[in-house]
């Protein structure tokens, strides 16, 4: 499902966001960049409906998200945060199930097709043996994997990953890059991801957005827009971008 969005507008007190157009596509892989404070995070919270947008400025597929129910929208859309703190120490299988709940009734209890779907999830990250371990237990990797894998029990169309590798080490970085770009190709999912890394996001992306200050300085395939130029513009630094083996570094 392809998401647009079109005159796009959100103020917080000393922050204001405005994005004219931008389309992103069905089955690819859309990296968000740009410094701390342009407003990605924040962009991420609108598209989900986290913050108050208003009607007429983002649509799934011609849909209006503005319009929808909570639960229509959690059939469209997963969300997977930063940061996420349990109170309880749920084991991975039922904090995975909770994906569901956008299509179980009030007061019901997941069904066998639930659990099921919530296992295939978590086969699908590759922690197929983790459906008893206790989530405290999880290493921030393993715990943001269960989290990718949470949004997919929800069966959306379109998933959203706000800095989905910080604070992890190389390895655990490429596998959640990886996994973000097998489910575009392979489940024909939207995959929004916001990043700092720009190298990894080069690497893995269909397509970058580059943000500074509440608004989309360039967007397009990274071949296309990714130059010196631009990312002075954006970082206010300069930055040299080399080739190796046919991909581009970037260099400061």
């Amino acid at each position: 499902m392809s998401v647009l969005v079109q005159n796009l507008s959100f103020r917080y007190r000393h922050f204001a966001l405005h994005i004219e157009h931008l389309q992103f596509e069905s089955a690819k892989m859309t990296s968000i960049v740009g410094p701390n404070g342009a407003g990605k995070t924040t962009f991420l919270k609108c598209i989900t409906a986290i913050l108050p947008v208003a009607k007429g400025s983002l649509f799934i597929d011609g849909r209006d998200i503005g319009a929808m129910r909570e639960d229509e929208r959690a059939r469209l859309l997963a969300y997977v945060p930063q940061e996420h703190s349990s109170i309880f120490n749920y084991t991975v299988l039922d904090f995975i199930l909770m994906g569901r709940a956008a299509y179980l009734p009030m007061f019901s209890t997941p069904s066998a097709r639930d659990v099921e779907i919530a296992q295939e999830a978590l086969d699908f990250v590759a922690l197929e043996h983790y459906a008893a371990r206790p989530y405290f237990q999880l290493s921030s990797g393993e715990r943001r994997l269960v989290l990718i894998a949470r949004a997919l029990a929800q069966k959306s169309d379109v998933l959203i990953l706000d800095e989905p590798t910080s604070f992890l080490d190389p390895k655990h970085e490429t596998e959640i890059l990886e996994l973000a770009k097998k489910l575009a190709a392979e489940k024909q999912k939207t995959v929004l991801v916001t990043l700092h890394n720009l190298d990894m996001a080069v690497k893995y992306s269909d397509a970058m957005v580059f943000m500074k200050q509440g608004q989309v300085v360039a967007s397009g395939r990274p071949d296309d827009i990714l130059d010196e130029a631009l990312l002075e513009r954006v970082y206010e630094i300069k930055m040299s971008i080399i080739r190796y083996n046919g991909r581009k570094f970037i260099v400061i």
